[in-house]
């Protein structure tokens, strides 16, 4: 059974928004025993979307398109699917009566250009969309199975858990991979692919996925023997495990919230080169305020001043410490980082671009780290970011 992901609007060809009903709609459909076999994306042209739509026909089991079914006048989807299927659009009038309640519930008119939206093709299912004025829409053609769904996320993926998956689960047999996720840091992945190429069972179904220092390694967990199974991750946990970050997939900044909690310990963050991004990615989990009690951004030489109350030295190395150290007292938490650096494009001191620095104290002990990181000011602040966790997870393992 194939499954397939047409994603539509020139936005995401030009890159102004990223595709992330992809990602999410991967997730969804692994979650729950399926697999998406591939994703195309096509502007807002009508012939592409017709063409585009008559491949995948011929190709695959399910398609799942997303966008252009809005009010305006570059949201077309629906019309041309109906048009190459010779169906015709339908009024509905229930949907247009509920589509006028809810404008003049706000005191306003409804626009003409919204009827469209209340038009269904004949002898399609109306979905439900809880979160917008678009209706999701089931078609079912010559066996194949058409979900045409609006492009907002929050439109998109309540309508995928809500119709696709339990179309899915009731008329379809679920795949029968099962993966399994190992996470690693501060691996070339070369080089760590050399190393468990050494005893991978020989039809372990795996793959590597690097990403800012950090490397996912993914192996179905059904591709091999149980026994070869075993043995495969006895011997990741006997020669790799000093470099292991997770054995779930779940973010870097996942992890080291749940040692900190795990550890009932409380953080402050003093983050300069990183503006920000490490608290937030802090932030993005629930439960954080529980161990991250503050965060401060110290961009410029004078509110490293302020924060110190004292004169700053040029020695970053030091600074880092003094920053951290300030921190504590500041906030009387259990740990304190402080990250300085320069990411570039130009270099603001006489360090050269790159080169970060990363301080953890607690009231009894301090240590700081320096890393040389390569790539533009995206890459180094990303990467910066990741060093400072696994930094901190490696500080906290040997409390």
């Amino acid at each position: 059974m194939n499954i397939v992901l047409l994603s539509i609007g020139t936005e995401i060809l030009l890159g102004d928004t990223i595709n992330t009903n992809l990602s999410s709609l991967g997730q969804i459909l692994y979650n729950n025993g399926f697999a998406l076999t591939s994703e195309i994306s096509v502007p807002d042209q009508k012939v592409i979307i017709k063409d585009k739509l008559e491949y995948l026909l011929s190709n695959n089991d399910v398609i799942i398109t997303c966008g252009g079914i809005g009010p305006t006048e570059d949201d077309f989807t629906k019309e041309v699917i109906s048009e190459y299927l010779g169906l015709d659009l339908v009024l509905d009038n229930e949907h247009l009566a509920w589509m006028q309640s809810r404008w003049e519930s706000r005191g306003l008119v409804m626009p003409t250009n919204n009827v469209k939206q209340a038009e269904l093709p004949e002898g399609s299912k109306k979905l439900t969309n809880t979160n917008g004025t678009s209706p999701g829409i089931y078609i079912k053609t010559k066996g194949k199975h058409i979900f045409i769904l609006p492009g907002p996320p929050r439109e998109f993926t309540p309508l995928v858990k809500d119709e696709v998956i339990p179309f899915l689960s009731k008329n379809f047999k679920r795949t029968n991979k099962d993966y399994d996720f190992i996470l690693f840091y501060n691996q070339a992945e070369s080089a760590l692919a050399q190393e468990i190429d050494k005893f991978k069972p020989r039809n372990l179904d795996i793959a590597y996925l690097a990403s800012k220092g950090i490397i996912k390694l993914r192996y179905d967990k059904n591709s091999v023997s149980s026994e070869d199974l075993i043995n495969f991750e006895n011997n990741i946990r006997k020669t790799l495990t000093e470099y292991i970050l997770s054995t779930k997939n779940i973010p870097a900044s996942k992890v080291l919230l749940d040692l900190l909690h795990e550890n009932k310990l409380t953080i402050s963050l003093v983050e300069s080169v990183t503006g920000g991004n490490l608290s937030s990615a802090l932030i993005n989990h629930p439960g954080a305020s529980k161990a991250l009690i503050a965060s401060n951004i110290l961009y410029t030489t004078e509110s490293k001043k302020e924060f110190l109350n004292s004169e700053i030295i040029e020695d970053w190395n030091i600074l880092t410490e003094d920053l951290a150290k300030a921190s504590i007292l500041k906030y009387n938490s259990n740990i304190a980082l402080a990250i300085l650096g320069e990411a570039g494009p130009l270099t603001s001191s006489s360090n050269k671009i790159g080169k970060i620095f990363v301080s953890i104290a607690t009231d009894s002990k301090s240590v700081t780290f320096e890393h040389n990181l390569r790539g533009n000011r995206d890459d180094i602040i990303s990467r910066a970011v990741n060093n400072a966790i696994w930094d901190l997870i490696k500080f906290i393992k040997k409390l």
